[in-house]
């Protein structure tokens, strides 16, 4: 592989990982999230417990990396 700024051939490829919080859609917040406000208005410490107890969703993502050795540019390969 050639890198693309310089035109050296000394390029390493790595797997790298990105990891984003999940959300969510349209459809959830126009049918659900009223009804969890007014769920909070009477029930918030149990709420609260579960949360913290629940922890957060993530999701994770792995793309290709391309990093020349000779300028330092990277792109995704």
């Amino acid at each position: 592989m050639v890198c693309t700024k310089c035109g050296s051939d000394q390029v390493n490829i790595q797997a790298v990982s990105t990891i984003s919080k999940k959300k969510h859609g349209i459809m959830w917040w126009l049918f659900v999230s009223w009804w969890i406000w007014i769920v909070w208005l009477f029930a918030f410490i149990p709420m609260a417990i579960i949360k913290l107890i629940k922890g957060k969703k993530y999701v994770s993502k792995t793309h290709s990396q391309a990093i020349c050795q000779a300028c330092g540019y990277s792109w995704k390969v």
